[in-house]
């Protein structure tokens, strides 16, 4: 196996890892201690990239080493003639331009670039464990790190090979989701999330008969005409009724699920969706409807000055996440995954 072999199956293989989630508990060099970190079980107070009303990050493990990466190269991305944003690269050598701190030029331009200050911070949510942890941009290293699909076969690197973004000690990360699978980032003045924490939702199988009636949309029936009915199941908390029908292909396998959310009151619908197969997606598993058990779909109060919001219901291979708010708006917020191929 060649080195940018291994160095894709790694890399895909922690996505793999990220994809399958169950339910569990949860030095390089020496990196900078948090302002504020908070490992209880509940909050206390403290192309042309996509527009979005809030930028979110992921975070990933970097191989084997102490550092935890998020990267920011969604809204700071690099091409082939930005190599002054970079320590130069084939003066590092092959193997240590894998990883590179930013020299104070490079992060002001960084930092200036993605509208960020100094005195911002760095919020860390987990929202499957409910914690947070807030760090001072002052004193977070501004990293470049080799992109996964990249390897010794590119020597010598280019500058858009590079995920550019903050390193922080994983130890400062204690009491998060393995491989920070349940972790997101913002980046900022002030904490965007809720106190009040996201709820795993409880499925349970009911009737098809109970599926509220709406007819299809037209392209969405021609997406399922040769699916069948499959399972049906809801949930319910003080402010919305949740139904989820799955549609089943040939081999009697999901390939959809038609999702809506009701108010619990009025009983009006109030978000709509259909989660399908395609080349790049694949639906997710139900919670507590499934043998391995794995977590997926969460619904709450994840952010302050936002309605509440479902995610989890399909797997991404080219694409990123997505995060729905439970109002008429529509609006979705996609997680910066920095996912290239």
């Amino acid at each position: 196996m060649n080195s940018k072999t291994f160095s894709i199956f790694t890399f895909s293989f922690l996505l793999l890892l990220s994809c399958n989630k169950k339910q569990e508990p949860g030095s390089v060099e020496a990196l900078p201690a948090p302002v504020e970190n908070i490992e209880n079980d509940s909050i206390t107070d403290q192309e042309t990239p996509r527009k979005e009303s809030i930028n979110l990050f992921n975070i990933m493990p970097k191989d084997s080493s102490d550092i935890a990466f998020i990267s920011l190269s969604d809204i700071y991305p690099l091409n082939e003639n930005d190599a002054e944003a970079l320590p130069n690269i084939e003066e590092r050598g092959i193997l240590s331009a894998e990883y590179m701190t930013l020299e104070a030029n490079q992060r002001k331009k960084f930092l200036s670039k993605i509208n960020i200050s100094e005195n911002d911070s760095l919020f860390a949510y987990d929202y499957g464990k409910n914690k947070l942890a807030r760090f001072a941009i002052k004193n977070l290293k501004a990293s470049a790190l080799l992109n996964g699909y990249s390897s010794q076969e590119d020597w010598p690197y280019k500058p858009y090979d590079y995920m550019v973004g903050f390193s922080i000690n994983k130890q400062l990360l204690n009491g998060f989701s393995e491989y920070y699978r349940d972790a997101i980032v913002y980046v900022g003045k002030e904490n965007p999330f809720s106190k009040e924490g996201l709820t795993p939702i409880a499925w349970k199988k009911t009737t098809a008969a109970e599926f509220p009636s709406k007819a299809l949309k037209n392209e969405d029936r021609k997406l399922l005409k040769n699916t069948t009915l499959g399972g049906t199941y809801f949930y319910k908390n003080n402010n919305f009724h949740y139904f989820i029908q799955d549609y089943l292909d040939s081999r009697k396998e999901v390939f959809a699920r038609r999702l809506f959310i009701l108010n619990a009151e009025t009983k009006d619908i109030i978000l709509e969706k259909l989660y399908s197969q395609s080349e790049g997606t694949s639906p997710s598993p139900l919670n507590y409807q499934n043998p391995d058990n794995v977590i997926e779909q969460y619904t709450g109060k994840l952010f302050k000055d936002k309605p509440p919001v479902v995610f989890g219901f399909l797997y991404e291979s080219f694409g990123c996440p997505v995060i729905s708010l439970i109002d008429k708006s529509k609006e979705e917020i996609y997680i910066q995954c920095d996912n290239r191929h």
